[in-house]
């Protein structure tokens, strides 16, 4: 049964033969066994985005460019991007549908992944994330960005969500014939809107394998960044500060939720916490588990 954003990006590619679905894989999210044989097996319709020497270190990690083989119609690129979905999981980014051939359009983005930063200096941006995307995609003011989503018709990226993997769409200028982007110039609103939560992303991935044995069922990087972002939120309202305190009320509540929620000892720890009392989970251990 094709899914509601299978459909989406099958009704984008309809309008017009000459656009072609690729995708954005971060490596470092898959594992490590697994990344030489996903990558022998799109060869070669693969291309890392990290192609600059100066980040040769960090290229079979990075983010790369897959599409399907060329000349595959309708259906062989809905069967690229069912193919792709199973098999990638965490570490599927984002999909773009555009004009420009893939491997130019990956030369093409390779060039974001450089931008200057208000010191002046300049740094890796990694411009395909969750994250940085949607700032990015608001600052089309800023040197360099508009020319980035020039020959893109569409972009989806992963949306945080707590619940399931969500997709949200940008749009692009959809003008190939304009590939190239100059260096990236950013602002200090921007830049400081990229470092964003480093919290979340900690919590997120250190979340993985516990809410796995836990049979959560969306384990994937967007829902656990939607549940880590809610349960965030959650704890600071009730008046946490401290970060140990932030961070033991996300993993406990990922993992405990329905019992703790239920439990005297929990409102008490968490109003000690509040308080500046004892760590939350050490106020908690001290009221339920003090033989542990």
């Amino acid at each position: 049964m094709i899914t509601a954003f299978a459909q989406e990006l099958i009704d984008a590619l309809r309008k017009s033969s000459s656009h072609r679905l690729t995708a954005i894989v971060e490596m470092a999210r898959m594992p490590a066994p697994a990344r030489q044989p996903f990558l022998d097996r799109h060869a070669p319709n693969a291309w890392p985005l990290l192609n600059q020497p100066r980040f040769s270190n960090l290229r079979d990690v990075g983010p790369w460019l897959v599409a399907a083989a060329p000349g595959s119609d309708l259906q062989g690129q809905y069967d690229f991007h069912r193919a792709l979905t199973d098999a990638t999981s965490d570490a599927l980014c984002g999909w773009l549908i555009s004009a420009l051939p893939p491997s130019a359009l990956a030369g093409h983005l390779a060039q974001a992944t450089t931008a200057q930063a208000p010191d002046g200096h300049a740094y890796m941006l990694r411009f395909h994330t969750e994250l940085a995307f949607p700032i990015l995609h608001a600052r089309r003011d800023l040197p360099g960005i508009g020319q980035l989503l020039a020959p893109i018709q569409s972009w989806w990226v992963i949306e945080p969500h707590p619940e399931r993997k969500a997709w949200r769409h940008y749009a692009g200028y959809d003008q190939p014939q304009l590939a190239g982007i100059p260096l990236i110039q950013l602002d200090q609103a921007c830049w400081d809107a990229l470092a964003g939560d480093p919290l979340s992303y900690s919590l997120a991935e250190q979340l993985r394998e516990p809410l796995a044995a836990s049979g959560f069922a969306e384990n994937c990087h967007g829902t656990r960044l939607g549940l880590v972002g809610k349960l965030l939120r959650e704890a600071r309202a009730e008046g946490l500060r401290r970060p140990g305190d932030l961070a033991d009320y996300v993993t406990l509540l990922a993992l405990h939720g329905p019992t703790l929620r239920g439990m005297d000892a929990w409102q008490a720890a968490l109003t000690e916490a509040c308080n500046d009392g004892l760590p939350l989970a050490q106020a908690l251990k001290s009221r339920a588990f003090p033989n542990l």
